[in-house]
């Protein structure tokens, strides 16, 4: 299956500056440009192997012609194998959590997720699990997420001593 997949990350890189802001990382020249170029990008392997088209930012030093990409680069492709699978993607999680007011902490300890798993979701290392990603979703309904706030009082309150 192919897919082409556009982000908000790469509109923005097309329309920002075309010369990369840090110095090549292979010979510290200053005069490194950008393009944005179509990438197919490989997930799985075998009968479960994705092909995914994304668009993303290439840096070329004009010194070395090193040609290398940055983070941007792998958000697009992480938010691009976000929208394959059908689930949020780790800006989504975030705004989602800070749209209920609570720290990282506060949320996973609610959740049950692990805090460092949380982390990862957020930080676009790890893709949830579709399990994971509907019952995030249902938080998006702040009566649902008041409800779930009083089971956990209820049973914090229920194993006290």
């Amino acid at each position: 299956m192919e897919r082409n997949l556009r982000t908000n990350k790469t509109r923005e890189a097309t329309q920002s500056t075309a010369t990369y802001r840090d110095a090549c990382p292979r010979c510290g020249a200053k005069g490194v440009s950008t393009t944005i170029q179509e990438e197919d990008y490989i997930y799985g392997t075998g009968e479960s192997e994705v092909k995914l088209r994304v668009e993303i930012p290439i840096h070329e030093c004009k010194q070395c012609e090193m040609q290398f990409t940055d983070w941007i680069a792998s958000e697009i492709q992480h938010n691009a194998l976000c929208q394959h699978f059908g689930v949020l993607n780790p800006a989504q999680i975030k705004q989602l959590r800070k749209k209920h007011g609570m720290s990282r902490k506060a949320f996973a300890e609610l959740t049950g997720f692990d805090h460092a798993y949380l982390k990862k979701l957020e930080n676009g290392i790890n893709i949830q699990k579709i399990a994971h990603d509907r019952f995030l979703r249902l938080l998006n309904d702040p009566t649902i997420l008041n409800e779930l706030k009083q089971i956990v009082e209820d049973i914090k309150e229920s194993s006290l001593p």
